[in-house]
């Protein structure tokens, strides 16, 4: 495997670090998604850059981004980056980070840091305009769902910190694992009875799609609320326990209603932003939807009788056609890997 990879990207998240490896045909030939808690386990990243740098014994070529810079350790985001930045100085290979300019990518010094925290959503779209020319690209992530859109072949997203997108329909801070369930609703009507949720962090959306069986082991690798053992029957506890109730056989009909109604509820909210855009950017009815994202199947399946879906991994390369489904979940360390130029030196 180490000897394949050519070119490497590198998504540095406040909870994982996803990385994405291209052959020097730039197929895919190493998917990776680690549980790394930034907030916890900061002053131990040197172990996350050790084991990057185990990944290839060649110089190959490294592409960069991040969010883990929004964590609550830092001060500020820019006391974020700089730490990040430090530590991956020790990276041996000839390193770039991303940046939402022309030329994708760049040395610190030839940047700010303006450009550089926050811009995995960005490198999205400019894989996204490779393909089409009108087009609009959903991930949705573990935390958050981002909305990528392409129009006459140039980027035509507007803003580009998280407060700007969040108040511009261009960012929802809603995830399929991570996300709390009061954050979804403060309450919900089931069978013309009305159920308050507590606010307090009892369950996740992890929770949910776990108990509806829409979530793959080999993504759900994240802490639970109460810190017990992620099982199925947990989450029932969880959930109940949001509802003020203790969980027993005779509830679990009550507790998977009220997981499929939340669940309806989150993915209305992403339809609900995505019709939004269409029409804020008179994009036509049919444009392109492309899905992206750990929760690109469910999301998928919600949209696909509305709108005109494609999944992302359809528009990727990989002789293993299951690299290809896991790359696609990690879009941003799988775009600036393919993004990568044999001409940057």
């Amino acid at each position: 495997m180490k000897k394949n990879i050519h070119f490497l990207g590198v998504d540095i998240g406040g909870a994982h670090i996803k990385i994405i490896g291209l052959d020097k045909s730039r197929e895919i030939c190493l998917v990776e998604y680690r549980k790394f808690y930034f907030w916890e386990e900061y002053k131990n990243f040197h172990n996350e850059i050790d084991y990057i740098n185990s990944l290839s014994i060649k110089n190959i070529k490294c592409a960069i981004t991040m969010t883990a810079e929004l964590c609550d350790v830092f001060e500020n985001r820019k006391e974020g980056f700089e730490f990040i930045k430090n530590e991956c100085q020790r990276i041996k290979f000839n390193y770039f980070f991303y940046v939402n300019k022309k030329n994708n990518f760049s040395r610190i010094e030839d940047s700010s840091h303006k450009d550089i925290i926050s811009m995995n959503w960005h490198s999205m779209g400019k894989y996204l305009k490779n393909i089409f020319s009108d087009a609009i690209l959903i991930d949705f992530g573990s935390t958050t769902t981002d909305f990528v859109h392409v129009k006459n072949g140039i980027i035509s997203n507007k803003f580009f910190d998280d407060f700007s997108r969040l108040n511009n329909n261009e960012l929802i801070y809603t995830g399929v694992i991570r996300t709390p369930i009061f954050g979804l609703q403060k309450a919900i009507n089931y069978k013309g009875m009305e159920f308050k949720i507590i606010p307090e962090q009892f369950s996740t959306t992890g929770d949910l799609f776990r108990i509806k069986k829409k979530i793959k082991n080999n993504f759900d690798i994240d802490e639970e609320s109460n810190s017990s053992k992620i099982k199925v029957q947990n989450s029932y506890q969880r959930v109940a326990r949001s509802f003020g109730l203790d969980f027993s056989k005779n509830k679990k009909r009550l507790i998977d209603g009220l997981c499929e109604l939340l669940i309806a509820y989150q993915l209305t909210i992403i339809k609900k932003n995505l019709r939004i855009l269409i029409k804020k950017f008179m994009f036509k009815s049919r444009v392109p939807i492309v899905i992206s994202g750990i929760g690109q199947d469910i999301l998928y399946d919600f949209l696909k009788e509305s709108h005109n879906t494609f999944l992302l991994e359809n528009f990727l390369k990989s002789k293993n056609k299951n690299l290809k489904k896991k790359a696609s979940y990690h879009a941003p360390a799988l775009c600036i890997a393919l993004l990568l130029e044999d001409k940057i030196e």
